[in-house]
């Protein structure tokens, strides 16, 4: 999952060349839900109406917030920024967890800012002589709404399967359908667009979304969403191996710095 959503930091900054960062939230979502839907949705009749009403409400946060904001934060931020901007979210769970009966001890926080800490040193260079920007807000925002989407996820105890995350991501493209009233499509129909957009739908939001919310139905969010730290970690690994460089050394003991965070939060 971690190594998914890495990679689609790359294939999100390319794919905005083709298509408004919008029309692209819209599809990623609806065809998204499609595909979970077509893969472990068949039971739909099961869930109650409670169900679908709360897990349609998280997928305005998980979904059509997170998206949004994320992609128009993608259009002036870097990938390296806004991974590290975006993976603030474990540390804002971790803040938040009390409120949904999970214990914070002093171990757990600080694993959570050893792997925060590794995060930043990996990226140190790419924070170098930037000034903030309001892509860099906007995907501060990003990260808040995904973890406020955890956190209800959490205090309701909804549906991790199939099903739940095919409600969360039809719902959330049906939450972002009023934006085209203030903006109209931009949309380049061009072959490696669509590889792009398969990308997202099959792995980052298909794969991807089946693995985490699936994890989280058995897992304490803090400590899950620790191992999250390990997106941006990856990011680097994935650019060293496709330029043949050596990493520096401020990679290499962030990246340490993200392993050890993890174990101490999940000891």
């Amino acid at each position: 999952m971690s190594a998914i959503w890495a990679g689609n930091f790359f294939v999100l900054k390319n794919a905005l060349d083709f298509v408004d960062p919008i029309t692209f939230s819209f599809l990623r979502a609806f065809l998204g839900g499609a595909f979970v839907l077509a893969l472990g949705g068949y039971k739909m009749k099961e869930l109650s109406r409670r169900n679908v009403a709360m897990l349609s409400f998280i997928g305005l946060f998980n979904v059509s917030l997170f998206q949004i904001l994320l992609n128009v934060g993608l259009t002036t931020v870097s990938p390296g920024v806004a991974s590290t901007l975006l993976y603030t979210q474990p540390v804002f769970v971790a803040a938040l967890s009390p409120l949904v009966g999970e214990s914070l001890s002093h171990r757990k926080m600080g694993g959570i800012v050893a792997a925060f800490g590794g995060v930043v040193l990996i990226f140190l260079s790419s924070f170098s002589g930037v000034t903030v920007v309001i892509g860099d807000v906007l995907v501060l925002g990003s990260s808040l709404a995904w973890s406020i989407s955890v956190l209800l996820y959490k205090k309701w105890n909804v549906s991790g399967d199939g099903r739940g995350v095919s409600v969360q991501l039809i719902a959330g493209s049906v939450f972002i359908l009023p934006v085209f009233a203030f903006q109209e499509p931009i949309l380049e129909p061009n072959p490696i667009f669509w590889v792009y957009l398969l990308y997202n739908v099959v792995l980052a939001t298909g794969a991807g979304y089946i693995i985490f919310w699936g994890l989280l139905s058995k897992t304490p969010a803090s400590e899950l969403t620790s191992y999250l730290f390990l997106v941006p970690a990856l990011t680097t690994v994935f650019g060293s191996v496709l330029a043949f460089s050596i990493p520096p050394w401020n990679e290499v003991v962030g990246t340490l710095l993200v392993a050890l965070g993890i174990v101490v939060v999940n000891k």
